[in-house]
């Protein structure tokens, strides 16, 4: 395969905002490991070892829907964490006092990682679906308000003393003016919300009796099942490179290309 039919293939999955060193990456990642497969006992190969254990993992019925289980928790979460996020983080930085006095808030949900939130979940929806999501919105729901708040008080003096001069006033220049101007910072903090989520949801499906590949990773450890290990860790970190590639990065890149940031 030519190397122009490579990142022909790469530019379908990554946008723009990832160079052609991405790729020599994975290469180079593919390399050292099957090194370390070659010259240490018992480490699976990717090619013959992980490549196995997946093609028998996407035939089994129960690990297909483990794997739509976490899929639709983390929609779910994801969907709240970004309802509560943005509406949250307008409010913040809209109404200074109620920034003043819930900003600090934000800023510690945000601080507390998102496996820590997992035993008051437990605790109070016990060990169930409700559990898990909510471990995702307190995980995540903080980046998304700090991210929103700042973008909002942060816009561009520049900016708006431009719409001032045009006659923007009161609620419609801060819905069409500052709102706008924030949407890069806002979409930022989206993406770095999807990451936080995804590790909250692996976490809460690690320490719950939820079906998911949480608790997938949870047996196969318990079993001691090195290769069946490795291979649903590469899953997780693959479908989390890919959707940050496919959407997020994607999004943020155009969103930057359109508010003339790039």
């Amino acid at each position: 395969m030519s190397a122009a039919v490579i990142r022909k293939v790469f530019r379908l999955v990554f946008p723009k905002g990832y160079t052609f060193l991405t790729w020599q990456a994975v290469v180079l990642f593919i390399v050292v490991w099957e090194a370390g497969a070659f010259l240490t006992p018992g480490w699976p190969s990717l090619f013959r070892d992980i490549a196995q254990v997946w093609a028998r993992n996407f035939q089994d019925p129960g690990f297909v829907q483990a794997l739509a289980g976490s899929a639709r928790r983390m929609a779910i979460g994801y969907g709240l964490v970004v309802l509560l996020g943005v509406s949250v983080g307008i409010v913040l930085g809209r109404l200074k006092y109620v920034d003043q006095l819930l900003g600090s808030l934000a800023v510690a949900v945000h601080a507390i990682p998102g496996a820590a939130w997992v035993p008051l979940s437990i605790l109070w929806f016990g060990m169930t679906e409700q559990a898990v999501i909510f471990t995702i919105l307190l995980g995540a729901a903080g980046i998304v308000i700090v991210e929103t708040d700042t973008g909002i008080r942060e816009v561009p003096p520049l900016i708006g003393r431009a719409a001032r001069t045009l006659g923007a006033r009161g609620l419609n220049y801060f819905w069409f003016v500052v709102v706008p101007a924030a949407i890069p910072k806002i979409v930022g903090g989206l993406r770095l919300a999807w990451a936080f989520g995804w590790r909250a949801l692996m976490a809460g499906e690690l320490l719950t009796s939820v079906n998911g590949l949480g608790q997938r990773l949870n047996q196969v450890a318990k079993a001691q099942q090195l290769d069946q290990l490795l291979a649903l860790m590469l899953l997780v970190a693959a479908i989390g490179i890919v959707v940050d590639g496919m959407i997020f990065k994607r999004l943020e890149y155009e969103v930057r290309i359109r508010w003339g940031l790039v």
